[in-house]
């Protein structure tokens, strides 16, 4: 009954996990906050609970971590983004781990015993303390270190500079956990570290070039139906705001996604859709559930699919299009859109 479909592919998915872990040496921390990308926590958790080479789940919050603990995972979860006062009890009864940020969340983790990772601010500028405060540490050790990327896909300097920051505040620390490596930071070697904490790159995608000898598979693929098809005359506009003028008479087809689904508006009257092996361009306006699509002299009919995210047209290449980044088309898909495995 769907009139649209996201079907991710159960084999992609965990091939990618196991070479982020043969390639890196080091064991993963799966990223699963947002939804998993949006591609279904409820699908993609489950999925890579057995794996081996799995040390640790990675979520947001702490509403995140109890979702996936209501799920049945059993495996350690971290909270990237803290804790909130009022979310402790939460962390103790859910055995969900925090990262701690700041001095105030230290105490708070020191007094009620709970385990926790801190994060190191080395460049980031968001979250993290500038410095380790060591005194604090003694009292109660953090099972694990942390600090994040700011731009490993960009400028390489400034992420070797981060790497070369983090290795020295923590050398007084004996911790079990070591992690720094987000999926661009995949293109560093870090022998320091034992986890790579990665999300990108499990679902199939790589900010810029990914390294030699990390083979990923995209996972990915988004059909739409086609809801309506008509025989236009040239001339005819389509959509709001009369942005597109059918060139000569074609047969234009309706596909049951729109911006409320993720498809985006600055992909209007750029993006193409692939149906029966052939291009077809977007036309006009990108509307909140429907988006036309201009089949010329072909004509299709009303019910049939068209591929919208494939191997050959990722969220990439979707970002591309709106200066924008793939994880941002990931967590855009609505929640009309099904998501399946396959």
């Amino acid at each position: 009954m769907a009139r649209a479909l996201w079907e991710i592919s159960k084999s992609a998915v965990i091939k990618n996990v196991k070479e982020i872990a043969r390639y890196s040496g080091k064991k993963i921390i799966a990223v699963v906050k947002a939804n998993a990308y949006g591609h279904g926590v409820n699908l993609i958790a489950p999925l890579l609970e057995r794996l081996k080479e799995l040390e640790f789940f990675a979520v947001s919050c702490a509403e995140e971590g109890v979702a996936l603990r209501l799920l049945g995972i059993k495996k350690p979860i971290l909270l990237l983004s803290g804790f909130l006062k009022e979310e402790l009890e939460l962390l103790k009864k859910y055995k969900l781990t925090p990262v701690v940020s700041t001095e105030g969340e230290l105490k708070e983790v020191i007094r009620r015993k709970i385990p926790y990772h801190l994060n190191i601010d080395t460049g980031m500028g968001r979250l993290g303390l500038l410095r380790p405060p060591y005194g604090l540490l003694k009292i109660f050790p953090p099972q694990g270190v942390m600090t994040h990327f700011s731009q490993a896909d960009l400028d390489p300097d400034y992420t070797r500079k981060q790497i070369v920051i983090f290795k020295n505040l923590i050398r007084p620390l004996r911790v079990k956990y070591i992690h720094l490596q987000n999926s661009a930071g995949l293109s560093y070697k870090v022998d320091y570290a034992n986890l790579v904490r990665v999300g990108l790159s499990i679902y199939g995608e790589f900010l810029g070039t990914p390294p030699q000898g990390l083979n990923l598979t995209f996972p990915s693929r988004i059909r739409a139906k086609i809801v309506g098809v008509r025989r236009l005359p040239k001339g005819r506009c389509i959509s709001y705001g009369c942005t597109y003028r059918l060139k000569k008479p074609s047969f234009v087809g309706v596909i049951a996604l729109g911006y409320a689904d993720g498809l985006k508006r600055c992909l209007s009257n750029r993006l193409k859709v692939l149906y029966k092996g052939r291009f077809y361009p977007l036309a006009g306006s990108i509307t909140m559930d429907l988006t036309a699509v201009v089949f010329s002299d072909t004509k299709p009919s009303a019910g049939e699919w068209v591929e919208v995210v494939f191997e050959g047209q990722r969220f990439g290449d979707l970002a591309r299009l709106c200066k924008t980044v793939p994880y941002e088309m990931m967590t855009s898909v609505g929640n009309r859109v099904k998501r399946s495995l396959i």
